[in-house]
C-alpha cells in the first residue's frame, strides 16, 4: 500500500509524466472517441486542430488561460476561413500567406505568450491546406479545428484546476536544479589539476551561468502570472521568496574573488582547495535536494554534516594562516570560505524556520514587487512592435524569411509533381529558425527523423492494417511526440512522420505520401537554409561592437547600483534587482552571439579565439562585481567609498566613452589597494571590497585589449 502511495505522489509531482497524461486523453478523444461514434471523417482536422492548439499552450493563470483559448479560436477560425476563401485564387492565396505569417511572427515581440500563439496559428494556416477543397462548405474545416481547440482547451484547464502551482514548482526546481549544476561547474576550478585549461573551465562556467538566468526569468514570469490573479496566499508567498532565495544563491554563486591560476600556484600542495570544492558540491547538493523538495512539497532539510564539513575547512585556513602569517594570499581565500558560509547559513534558515519562512517574509510588501514586462496599454504595444520593424532586428529578419519560404514553397506545391507539397512548408516552418546556427542544427536533425520515420512507417502500415490499431499507434505516437520535442528534436520529427502516415492512411494516402514526404522534407530544408544564408543572414547583423557595449553598459548599471548601496545602505529593491537581472541577460546575448561564430560559413579563427577569450573575461568582471553585490552593506570608511568611485568612473570612461587607458595610473591604484588591505583590523567587508576592486583593475586592460582587437577583427 505504503509502495502504491509512494509511486503515486511521485507521478503526481512529475510534471512530464502528467503532461504526457494529458496528451494521451486529448489524442485518445480525438482518435478512438470519434471513431467509436463513428465520425472518422472528423478524426483528421479536430487532430490536426488539438495538435496545433498543444503547441499554443503557454503556462499562465486560469484568467489568461480562458482568454488565451478564445483567442486562439478566434485566430484559427479566421485564418482557415480566410484560407478556405482564396483558395481559388493562387496568387492571393500566396500573398495572403506569406504576408500573415510574417506579422504573426512580429508579434512575437509582444511576448512569449504572443510568440507561442502566432506559431501555432501559422502552423493551422498550412493543416488547412491538408484539406482544402474536400468540404462541401467553407466553414466546416474551420470549425472542425476549433472544436479541437476547445478539447485540448477544456483538458489544460481541468489539468490546471487539479494542480495550478504545478508550473511553479517546475521552474523553481529547475532553477534550483541549474543552481546545482552552476556549483559542479565552479568546483572544478577548485580542482588542483586543471591548471592549463582554466579559461575553458570559466567558459563552460559563463555558459551554464546563461542557463540559470533563462530558467530565473522563466521562474519570474510563472511568479509574476499568478502573483496578478488575486491576493497571493501563503504558498505564492513561498514559491515568491524560494525565487529570491534563488537569486541571491545566483549572485553568490557567480562571484569571484581570485585569480584561479594563483590558487593552484599557492595552495595545490594543501589541504585547502580540496575542502573548498568539497563545500562547493556539498552546496550543489543542497540546491539539488531543495529541488526535489519542491516538486514533492517535502520539508527541506540540509544535511547537518555540512556546517562540520564547512568547518573543519575554517579551523583547516585557521591552521595554515598560523604556519604561513606572512602570507597574504589566503585573504582571497578567506572570502571563499565567508560566501560559502552565507549559502550555508541560508540553507539553514529555510531548513530550521520553513513556516516562519513563509510568514515572516509575506510582511514585506516590497518583495512582491517584481519586474513586470507585459503590455500596458496601446502604445506599449506598438512601442515594443515598432522598435523590431527594423532589418536590425532578429524578428523582423525571421519574419522576411518566413514570407519568404512560403512564398517559394507554395509556389512549389502548385506544381505537378508536388502534390503534397504543403509538406514543403510544414518543413521550413519547423526548420527555419531565428538564427544561422539554429536553422542548420534543425535541418539535419529534421531530415534524419523524417527518413528514419517513413522506413519505420512501411512496415507498420503492413503489419498493422486495421484501423483500431493505427488509432491506438497515432496516440501512442503522438504523445512520444510531445514528450521529445524539447529534448530530442530527431526522435520527434521521427514520431510526427508516423502520427502524419497513420493519420493520412485513414484517408486512404498512407503509402501514397511516403515518397514525397521525403522529397518534400529535403526541399524545405533547403529553401529554409537558402532563407537563413543569403537573406540578411546573421554574420551581416551581428555587430560584436554593439553587443560588446549592451554588455558592458549592463555590467557597469549593476556596479552603478552596487556602489549606490555600499553608500546608502543595503536594500533588495525592484531597480537593484532590474540591473542584476539585465547584466545576467546582457552577457547571455553577448554569449550566444558569440558561440554562433564557429557556426558561421568560413569562420575566422582568429575573432573566435579572441571572441571567447572576450567572453571569459567579460564575464570574469561580471562576476568581481556580482561579489561586491552579494556582501554589499552601507560603508563609512570615505577613503574606500572614493576608491569604488573612482574604479566605477575609470571603467566607464574606458570601456564605454573610450577614454585612453592610464596604466600607470591603474597600478598606482593598485599599490593603494595593497597598502590599504595590509592595515590591521580591517573587517572582512571591507578587504571583500578592496579585492573585487583590484581585480576588477588587473583584469582591465586584457579586456580592453581584447576588445580592440574584436573591433579590428570584425570590421568587412
Amino acid at each position: 500500500m505504503n509502495s502504491f502511495k509512494d509511486l503515486f505522489l511521485s507521478f503526481k509531482s512529475n510534471s512530464t509524466l502528467i503532461y504526457c497524461l494529458q496528451i494521451f486523453i486529448v489524442l485518445t478523444g480525438t482518435t478512438l472517441g470519434l471513431y467509436v461514434l463513428d465520425a472518422e471523417y472528423l478524426i483528421v482536422p479536430i487532430t490536426l486542430g488539438a495538435i496545433a492548439t498543444a503547441l499554443t499552450d503557454f503556462d499562465d493563470r486560469l484568467t489568461i488561460r480562458l482568454r488565451n483559448l478564445v483567442l486562439v479560436c478566434v485566430l484559427f477560425f479566421s485564418v482557415s476561413s480566410i484560407l478556405e476563401f482564396l483558395y481559388p485564387y493562387k496568387l492571393l492565396f500566396l500573398i495572403y500567406l506569406s504576408l500573415s505569417s510574417a506579422a504573426f511572427i512580429l508579434m512575437g515581440a509582444l511576448g512569449q505568450r504572443y510568440a507561442t500563439i502566432s506559431f501555432g496559428t501559422i502552423l493551422l494556416s498550412i493543416y488547412t491546406m491538408f484539406g482544402l477543397g474536400e468540404y462541401s462548405e467553407w466553414y466546416q474545416q474551420p470549425t472542425y479545428f476549433v472544436m479541437g481547440t476547445l478539447w485540448y482547451g477544456l483538458t489544460s484547464i481541468l489539468f490546471y484546476i487539479l494542480k495550478p502551482t504545478q508550473a511553479v514548482q517546475d521552474n523553481l526546481s529547475q532553477s534550483f536544479d541549474s543552481l546545482a549544476q552552476l556549483l559542479m561547474s565552479k568546483a572544478r576550478l577548485f580542482d588542483p589539476d586543471n591548471t592549463d585549461n582554466v579559461e575553458q573551465l570559466l567558459y563552460d562556467l559563463s555558459l551554464q551561468n546563461s542557463a540559470v538566468v533563462q530558467i530565473l526569468n522563466i521562474t519570474k514570469a510563472s511568479l509574476l502570472t499568478r502573483l496578478k490573479a488575486s491576493r497571493a496566499n501563503k504558498n505564492t508567498i513561498y514559491w515568491l521568496n524560494l525565487y529570491f532565495l534563488a537569486q541571491d544563491i545566483h549572485e553568490q554563486v557567480t562571484s569571484n574573488y581570485l585569480h584561479y591560476e594563483n590558487i593552484h600556484k599557492n595552495f595545490s600542495r594543501t589541504d585547502l582547495i580540496y575542502r573548498i570544492q568539497k563545500n562547493v558540491r556539498l552546496q550543489a547538493i543542497n540546491c539539488q535536494k531543495l529541488a526535489e523538495s519542491i516538486l514533492k512539497q517535502h520539508s527541506f532539510q540540509t544535511n547537518p554534516d555540512n556546517s562540520t564539513v564547512l568547518e573543519n575547512l575554517e579551523q583547516s585556513m585557521q591552521a595554515w594562516i598560523q604556519q604561513n602569517p606572512y602570507n597574504l594570499e589566503v585573504k582571497n581565500l578567506l572570502l571563499v570560505l565567508n560566501n560559502l558560509k552565507n549559502v550555508q547559513q541560508q540553507f539553514i534558515n529555510l531548513s530550521i524556520e520553513q513556516d516562519s519562512y513563509q510568514q515572516s517574509y509575506s510582511q514585506h510588501h516590497d518583495n512582491l514587487n517584481l519586474l513586470d514586462d507585459d503590455i500596458h496599454g496601446v502604445q506599449d504595444l506598438w512601442l515594443k512592435i515598432k522598435q523590431h520593424l527594423t532589418p536590425k532586428s532578429a524578428l523582423f529578419r525571421h519574419a522576411v524569411r518566413i514570407a519568404f519560404v512560403f512564398a517559394v514553397g507554395y509556389s512549389i506545391s502548385l506544381l505537378p509533381f508536388a502534390k503534397h507539397g504543403y509538406w514543403i512548408l510544414l518543413t521550413s516552418l519547423f526548420v527555419c529558425q531565428i538564427s544561422y546556427f539554429a536553422t542548420k542544427s534543425r535541418l539535419k536533425l529534421r531530415t534524419l527523423g523524417t527518413i528514419l520515420g517513413v522506413v519505420l512507417g512501411i512496415p507498420i502500415l503492413y503489419f498493422v492494417p486495421n484501423v483500431e490499431g493505427q488509432l491506438v499507434l497515432t496516440i501512442i505516437f503522438g504523445v512520444c511526440f510531445f514528450y521529445l520535442r524539447s529534448k530530442k528534436y530527431a526522435m520527434a520529427t521521427l514520431m510526427a512522420t508516423l502520427v502524419v502516415l497513420l493519420i493520412f492512411n485513414l484517408k486512404g494516402a498512407g503509402y501514397a505520401i511516403i515518397l514525397p514526404r521525403i522529397i518534400d522534407t529535403i526541399l524545405g530544408c533547403l529553401i529554409a537554409l537558402f532563407a537563413v544564408s543569403f537573406i540578411w543572414p546573421d554574420w551581416n547583423f551581428r555587430n560584436i561592437s554593439n553587443n560588446i557595449r549592451k554588455s558592458t553598459q549592463a555590467t557597469l548599471d549593476y556596479f552603478d547600483a552596487i556602489v549606490e548601496q555600499y553608500q546608502h545602505g543595503k536594500n533588495n529593491s525592484v531597480d537593484y534587482r532590474k540591473a542584476r537581472r539585465f547584466a545576467h541577460n546582457a552577457q547571455i546575448e553577448l554569449s550566444s552571439m558569440i558561440s554562433s561564430l564557429s557556426t558561421e560559413p568560413n569562420p575566422q579563427q582568429d575573432l573566435i579565439h579572441h571572441a571567447f577569450r572576450y567572453l571569459v573575461y567579460s564575464h570574469s568582471q561580471l562576476s568581481y562585481v556580482s561579489a561586491l553585490g552579494s556582501h554589499r552593506q552601507q560603508v563609512h570608511d570615505q577613503q574606500i567609498l572614493d576608491l569604488m568611485l573612482w574604479c566605477k568612473q575609470t571603467l566607464n570612461d574606458v570601456l564605454l566613452h573610450h577614454v585612453v587607458l592610464d596604466e600607470v595610473s591603474i597600478q598606482h591604484k593598485l599599490l593603494d589597494i595593497k597598502q590599504l588591505s595590509e592595515q590591521e583590523n580591517l573587517s572582512d567587508d571591507l578587504l571583500l571590497a578592496l579585492k573585487q576592486i583590484s581585480l576588477l583593475l588587473e583584469t582591465l586592460p586584457e579586456l580592453l585589449k581584447l576588445k580592440t582587437t574584436l573591433l579590428e577583427l570584425e570590421i568587412k
